[in-house]
């Protein structure tokens, strides 16, 4: 299993993965900076866990981004997250 990981926010960048100029970035462990829209074309849908197509919109998974980005692993909890809820799966 491949997994995709957030671990931060960045602006004014480019995209890794299209190469899109981007106003948001999400940082990701395994490929770098890329866009929202790009993350959820990379990731896995999970019916279970996002209704509609099961995956998180791209407005979430920014939000998730600048959250990762300015709270430590133990604050997390206060925003009902863990660092496991930042780690999606790859689509094959």
């Amino acid at each position: 299993m491949t997994t995709l990981t957030i671990i931060g926010y960045e602006m004014d960048d480019f995209c890794s993965h299209c190469g899109r100029k981007l106003v948001h970035c999400v940082n990701t462990a395994e490929l770098g900076l890329i866009g929202a829209d790009c993350f959820n074309r990379l990731i896995k849908a999970n019916t279970k866990k996002y209704s509609g197509n099961g995956k998180p919109g791209a407005s979430l998974v920014r939000d998730m981004a600048r959250l990762r980005d300015r709270v430590s692993d133990a604050g997390l909890s206060r925003y009902g997250r863990a660092p496991h809820h930042f780690i999606f799966e790859m689509a094959a």
